[in-house]
C-alpha cells in the first residue's frame, strides 16, 4: 500500500510536470502562431511590394521602349523633313521660317496632330494622287490652245469657203441665167423655122434657184396646142429635140457636132427642114458637123460621103465621096 501511494505521488507529480510542460508548450505554440501570422502578413507585404516593384520596372520599361521609338520616329521625321527641304527649297529647315515668313514656333502639339490627322482624312478620301498631274494639265492645256487655234483656222477656212461657194453660185446663176436666155431665143427662131410657124420655149421648173431648177421643153407646132415634149410625135420631138441642139451650138459653139440618124423619124418633107437648116448651120457657124444616116434625102444634102461597103462576103470597103466636087465636074463635063 505504501508502494502504490509513492506510487501515484508520483504520477501526480509526473502529470502536473506534464500539465506545466503542456502549459508551457501551449505558451510556446501560441507565441509561434504569432509569429508565424506576423511573419505571413509580411511576406504578403513583401510580395505586394516585390509585384509593384516588377509592375514599376515593366512600365518603365516599356516607357523606356517607347520613348525610344518616339526619338527613332522622331530622328527620322527630322531626317525627312531636312532631305524635303533640301530638294524642295534648297536650304535646311532652320532657314525656312525667315525665307517664307511664318514663325518657328510649332504651336500646341495636340492641335497640330488634330489638324494633321484631318489633312489626312481628306486626302485619303480624295483617293489617289495623279503626280504628273500638272504636267498633263500642261500637256492637255497646250493641245486646248492648238486645237482651238486649228479650229479658229478651220472656222475662218469654212467661212472663206462659203464666201466662195456664194459667190461661185452666184455667178453660176447669172451666167446660167445668160445662158439660158440665149439658148431659149436660138431655141425659139430655130423651133419656127424647123416646123414653119408654131412656137416652143424653155422653162425652169421646180425650184426658184436656177442651179437646182428642172428643165421644161414646151413646144406648140401649127394647129396644135402648146404642150410638153413628151406629149408630141416622134417626128416632132426629133424635130424639136434638133432646134435645142443647135440652140446650145450657136450660144455655146463647138468644134464639132456628131448627130446619130437624128432624121430616122422624119419624112421627106422633114427630112428637107432639116437638112436647110443644117446647111444655114454650116455656114453660120466654124462647127463641123457629122451626121450618121441612111436617109438619101439627107446623103444627097452632104458636102462628103463617107460609107462602108461589102464589096466580097467577110470584106469591107470604105469609101469616100465629095459631092461638091462631083457636081462641079458633072457641071463642066
Amino acid at each position: 500500500i505504501a508502494g502504490l501511494a509513492r506510487r501515484e505521488d508520483e504520477i501526480g507529480r509526473d502529470i502536473a510536470g506534464i500539465a506545466t510542460r503542456a502549459g508551457v508548450a501551449d505558451a510556446a505554440r501560441a507565441a509561434a502562431a504569432d509569429r508565424l501570422v506576423r511573419a505571413e502578413s509580411g511576406l504578403a507585404d513583401i510580395t505586394a511590394q516585390a509585384r509593384a516593384a516588377d509592375e514599376a520596372v515593366a512600365a518603365a520599361r516599356e516607357a523606356r521602349a517607347t520613348a525610344r521609338a518616339e526619338a527613332e520616329h522622331q530622328d527620322g521625321a527630322r531626317i525627312e523633313v531636312e532631305r524635303l527641304s533640301g530638294e524642295r527649297f534648297q536650304c535646311p529647315p532652320p532657314v525656312l521660317p525667315g525665307r517664307f515668313g511664318f514663325s518657328a514656333d510649332a504651336g500646341d502639339p495636340a492641335a497640330l496632330a488634330e489638324n494633321f490627322e484631318a489633312l489626312v482624312a481628306e486626302r485619303d478620301r480624295l483617293g489617289p494622287v495623279n503626280l504628273r498631274a500638272d504636267i498633263e494639265l500642261a500637256e492637255l492645256e497646250a493641245q486646248a490652245k492648238l486645237t482651238d487655234a486649228e479650229k479658229a483656222e478651220l472656222e475662218t477656212a469654212i467661212a472663206r469657203l462659203r464666201g466662195s461657194i456664194g459667190s461661185l453660185n452666184r455667178e453660176g446663176r447669172a451666167r446660167l441665167a445668160a445662158a439660158f436666155t440665149a439658148v431659149d431665143g436660138f431655141f425659139r427662131t430655130l423651133f419656127t423655122d424647123l416646123f414653119g410657124g408654131g412656137e416652143a420655149q424653155l422653162a425652169l421648173i421646180e425650184s426658184d434657184d436656177p442651179l437646182e431648177a428642172g428643165l421644161e421643153i414646151m413646144a406648140q407646132p401649127p394647129g396644135k396646142k402648146l404642150q410638153s415634149l413628151t406629149l408630141l410625135s416622134g417626128g416632132e420631138q426629133a424635130l424639136t429635140a434638133t432646134a435645142l441642139i443647135f440652140a446650145l451650138f450657136l450660144a455655146n459653139p463647138a468644134p464639132i457636132c456628131v448627130l446619130d440618124e437624128v432624121d430616122a423619124p422624119l419624112d421627106d418633107a422633114n427630112v428637107e427642114r432639116f437638112c436647110d437648116l443644117l446647111d444655114r448651120m454650116a455656114t453660120d457657124t466654124d462647127t463641123r458637123f457629122l451626121i450618121v444616116t441612111h436617109n438619101a434625102v439627107t446623103m444627097s444634102r452632104m458636102h462628103r460621103l463617107y460609107g462602108v461597103t461589102m464589096g466580097e462576103p467577110g470584106v469591107s470597103q470604105l469609101v469616100s465621096v465629095d459631092l461638091q466636087s462631083a457636081e462641079k465636074l458633072l457641071a463642066t463635063a
